[in-house]
């Protein structure tokens, strides 16, 4: 239609009417770009990037160099989002069911991975606290994603080119409580402590020589091995089991290769909070880890009739360590070389750094100044290149790519920046140890990010503050409130607050990965659809297992069949087939009157059992907003009573 001919035009936009227009929308922007600060007009007040307006296509994914994984706490899972424009982008399900990403123990594949392998029991709460990406030469490379569950003893491999759980390995001897978890440089061991100790089989106390008390303890704790092998399977290789429990841990690389550093903050062994604060010091283990593979070499272990093929071997028999640190440590990370060792005491104001090679040099030369259940005590004054008073709280410390840590304080609710001793001087040219930045957070560091600031090589240029408490910053939405990430440029003095984002509960830990390592690896579609392509839809009864087995295609927007019939009582075995090829289009498979409701992804498989003990009409329908004829996706389950069953009710596909 021409536009002399269109109402609108000829009724409202005359020739004064535009005019008024342009004047207005030039006074607009006048106004918009000068009286306005820049902070009110939609776009990083740091200048890092500016935001277009309008957007155009695919922005973001042009935009936004990383990738964030969040631990979600007793969420069970991982947060995704992306830097820096904080847009949070999906979940990962892992230890929890969830329905709205399609994880849920109604899939046999699911609920085997949920299935305790000792009790047989179906566990379905987690909580997530350490991811760990995978590397090579101690730099991310994109593959996965390992993180712990601190309710139950077990770990999760999750594959970035589905962002889906690969993998759930089950820990034996322990009732959980594990904490830290790190990854080896080059991703073929994972080491989890056990942070709440406990009460082992006899076999475990017998081997150890110490005696535990069920009621009265002090009860033991230990680390477990696992391998990995170069397709990321995990599996047990064997535990380490000494006098205390272990709260974090790295595996060391560069000057600290071949070395576990692990903390404990409760070398007194006691069993409440008080008693933890008895003594003035607390303790950072250095663990040899060939010494702990000769052990299992030499044959000096034991198992356990629940493990009888993971190796259990006692402190005593390994090449280990420990030197005084700050009292109640908790972050234990390694600078980029390996060198540099840092923690800090939570109940204190100090931060310490561990020169690693000092540490060697004062294993060499028996500096000692004592030994703690057999353990010799290295000198702090032999083995610390700084000891730094900084704040109140001190808890994580990352790295970037300019010779500086970042450490976060809880209480002083800051970020504070400090240069690294050598080789990092050259870089930064400043006196070492010495606060040169402190980064203001709202409210309540719990744990910090730099890009790849737990490997050889990080990335820099961003800082992320998980912050415990929001407090006022963003609407009231109740009395507890969603947890405040804040992104900070750091390539710039002072550092600025770039954006913020709400995250709900609960993040302990993230790590963020370039997008160009993970970005070109992600499926668009599943692939597994076409290796049944050639079954055909079909509907087959087992009089003798009392089953009925229904082989369903799923596309726009039909399911076939779309109806079955089963007796009262019997299993229904479904396989579901996605026939879309196209990305995002998802569908699902949700049956009313059960508890059942699963997702199926472009080109995905899936199988799901229930049993049919309820007669009647049992609509199943999709999920997903999958097309125009979304409502029109269904179909009939009729579960017919055992009495009325007959043969000639079964129901097949018209040929």
């Amino acid at each position: 239609m021409a536009l002399k001919s269109s109402p609108l035009v000829q009724g409202v936009l005359t020739p004064k009417v535009v005019g008024a227009l342009l004047v207005g929308l030039l006074l607009g922007t006048l106004v918009f770009g000068v009286v306005l600060p820049s902070s009110a007009r939609g776009a990083a007040s740091s200048g890092a990037y500016q935001r277009p307006y309008p957007l155009p296509h695919q922005y973001w994914a042009r935009t936004d160099e990383f990738y964030v994984f969040a631990s979600g706490g007793q969420q069970g899972g991982l947060y995704v989002y992306g830097v820096p424009s904080m847009k949070y982008l999906s979940e990962i399900p892992i230890f929890n069911p969830d329905q709205a990403w399609g994880w849920t123990p109604e899939e046999p594949k699911v609920r085997k991975m949920l299935t305790n392998p000792w009790t047989e029991e179906v566990v379905t709460r987690g909580d997530t606290h350490h991811p760990s990406l995978s590397r090579t030469n101690g730099v991310y490379d994109g593959r996965w994603l390992f993180i712990n569950d601190k309710l139950h003893p077990r770990i999760a491999r999750v594959d970035l080119d589905t962002f889906r759980t690969g993998q759930i390995l089950w820990l034996p001897n322990g009732n959980g409580g594990d904490h830290g978890l790190s990854v080896s440089p080059n991703s073929d061991l994972l080491v989890q402590n056990f942070e709440h100790e406990q009460v082992p089989d006899p076999a475990i106390t017998q081997h150890l020589g110490l005696t535990v008390d069920l009621l009265k303890g002090p009860y033991v704790g230990a680390f477990s091995g696992v391998n990995i092998a170069s397709d990321g399977a995990m599996s047990n290789a064997w535990q380490v089991w000494g006098p205390w429990g272990f709260d974090m841990v790295r595996i060391g690389w560069g000057k600290s290769d071949g070395w576990i550093v692990s903390t404990s903050y409760n070398t007194e062994r006691a069993l409440s909070a008080v008693p933890m604060f008895a003594r003035d010091h607390d303790y950072a283990f250095f663990w040899n880890i060939a010494s702990i593979r000769k052990a299992v070499a030499d044959g000096k272990y034991v198992t356990t009739k629940q493990a009888p093929d993971v190796p259990v071997v006692s402190w005593k028999d390994v090449e280990v360590y420990v030197t005084p640190i700050p009292l109640n440590p908790h972050g234990i990370d390694i600078s980029p070389t390996g060198k540099y060792v840092m923690t800090s005491g939570k109940a204190t104001t100090l931060v310490v750094a561990i020169d690693f090679e000092k540490t060697l040099e004062a294993i060499q030369n028996k500096r000692f100044i004592g030994d703690d259940f057999g353990i010799p005590i290295l000198d702090p004054d032999a083995v610390r290149a700084a000891t730094m008073d900084l704040g109140m709280g001190p808890t994580h410390i990352e790295f970037d790519n300019q010779g500086y840590a970042y450490v976060g304080f809880f209480v002083d609710s800051d970020i504070k920046k400090v240069p690294l001793g050598e080789p990092y001087t050259r870089l930064h040219n400043k006196e070492p140890w010495k606060v040169v930045d402190v980064l203001p957070a709202h409210f309540s560091v719990g744990h910090l990010l730099v890009p790849g600031g737990d490997t050889a090589q990080p990335y820099g240029k961003y800082v992320i503050s998980m912050n415990k408490l929001t407090k006022d910053t963003f609407l009231p939405h109740g009395p507890l409130e969603s947890e405040n990430h804040e992104l900070y440029n750091i390539e710039q003095v002072p550092a600025q607050l770039i954006d913020q984002m709400p995250l709900g509960p609960e993040t302990h830990y993230s790590q963020a990965i370039p997008a160009s390592l993970v970005a070109p690896r992600v499926k668009t579609t599943y692939t597994e659809a076409r290796a049944v392509a050639a079954e055909k839809p079909r509907v087959e009864y087992d009089y003798a297992a009392r089953e009925v087995r229904v082989h369903m295609t799923v596309v726009r927007s039909f399911f076939t069949p779309d109806a079955f019939t089963v007796p009262e009582g019997w299993k229904v075995k479904t396989r579901l087939v996605s026939q879309e090829t196209a990305m995002d289009i998802s569908h699902g498979f949700a049956l009313d009157g059960y508890n059942l409701s699963v997702s199926l992804d472009p080109g995905e498989v899936k199988d799901v059992e229930w049993v049919a003990d309820k007669p009647g009409v049992h609509w199943f329908y999709c999920i997903w907003f999958c097309s125009e004829l979304h409502m029109e996706m269904r179909g009939r389950a009729i579960v017919v009573p055992q009495a009325d069953w007959t043969p000639d009710k079964e129901t097949h596909l018209a040929s």
